[in-house]
């Protein structure tokens, strides 16, 4: 069987996917490459916005170091490396007939759908973000990782983007218990929740707070960006404290699922993520620390308890470990979706 997906646009949901559908399935996943998607309207992100086709570019043109295999090309994953990513042009799928196409943006779904129809392909949705409006009505099949208002009619697994616990395993103690991480991207972007970090970090001196990611300009709290998932990692498993505020555009949640997985004590917006994916994970004083629910000064103590409480910070690291580990089973989802996906391709198309 293969796959073709529009997911370049976020690199771990991509990694998720080549988890689904090749380490599990044993099927083939492709990427899109080649403006000529964006030139016959099956690539639509943001197309009615000024930077519309520079994203567009910035997700399907080819890179010199791609590899010509004939039928497609291969690209070195940079973000997962030892990962091989496989990519078809418009002309080399119209040639391949893809046995399944996957929209993972909402504006990208009439067109990919359009082209699913041409070449007699199963449709999907996969939905990542909270709130979108979706073509359920198109769809073979959706696999959802959002909490959703109405579920679709036509089957569907609501499922977590697979990571790897390899990667991302608990070990304690942690390298360095004053280090207070957050890996929300570009904090500095939301005023309220940086002046919030900057207002604890300087009311904590003890403690080594820092912000990660893409910023843009950068202060003394910037801990850097690092280029590959595992080195993320390495970060999240080595700090004492996950510090993760976040008000907007969250749907299932990478980080969060991330700082979880290792192990670490949450400080954050708890409250936010009350009818999310995510939300089971914050249990108030066994796993985390809401924001949201106490004034600052609370936080600050609660923080410097953190730090310097052996038994407090050993039993919350605990806790979260296994609290990610009673809500979230890779292994019983991917069964879910098999069957669903066993059954959706029962049923083959014919093209139009």
């Amino acid at each position: 069987m293969r796959v073709l997906t529009d997911a370049s646009h976020h690199a771990d949901l991509y990694e998720s996917l080549v988890m689904l559908f090749e380490d599990r399935m044993g099927w083939e996943l492709y990427r899109m490459t080649g403006m000529e998607y964006w030139d016959e309207g099956l690539w639509n992100w943001e197309r009615h916005m000024p930077h519309g086709e520079p994203v567009a570019r910035q997700n399907l043109q080819g890179w010199g170091t791609d590899r010509d295999m004939g039928d497609h090309s291969e690209r070195d994953d940079t973000v997962h490396p030892g990962r091989v990513m496989k990519m078809l042009t418009l002309a080399q799928a119209r040639d391949l007939k893809p046995d399944i196409v996957i929209a993972s943006l909402a504006e990208n779904e009439e067109g990919l759908h359009r082209f699913a129809t041409e070449i007699g392909a199963k449709f999907g949705l996969q939905l990542g973000n909270q709130g979108t409006i979706n073509r359920y009505d198109l769809a073979d099949f959706s696999l959802i990782s959002t909490t959703r208002d109405g579920y679709p009619w036509t089957p569907y697994v609501v499922y977590r983007q697979e990571f790897s616990l390899a990667d991302f395993r608990f070990e304690y103690p942690p390298a360095d218990r004053t280090y207070v991480g957050t890996w929300v991207q570009v904090l500095p972007s939301d005023e309220g929740e940086y002046q919030r970090f900057l207002r604890l970090a300087a009311d904590i001196p003890e403690a080594k707070m820092r912000y990660h990611g893409h910023v843009g300009a950068v202060d003394t709290f910037w801990g850097g960006n690092v280029s590959t998932t595992k080195e993320v990692a390495a970060l999240m498993r080595s700090a004492g404290v996950g510090y993760h505020c976040k008000k907007w555009s969250d749907g299932y949640g990478h980080v969060l699922h991330n700082l979880a997985a290792v192990g670490k004590p949450l400080v954050g917006t708890a409250s936010y993520y009350e009818d999310k994916l995510g939300g089971p994970l914050w249990v108030e004083g066994v796993t985390s620390w809401n924001v949201q629910a106490h004034p600052h000064h609370e936080t600050v103590d609660f923080i410097r308890r953190l730090l310097v409480d052996d038994e407090l910070h050993e039993r919350m690291s605990y806790a979260m470990a296994a609290r990610f580990r009673e809500i979230v089973d890779f292994d019983a989802e991917f069964e879910q979706i098999r069957t669903m996906l066993e059954n959706v391709m029962s049923d083959r198309r014919v093209p139009a």
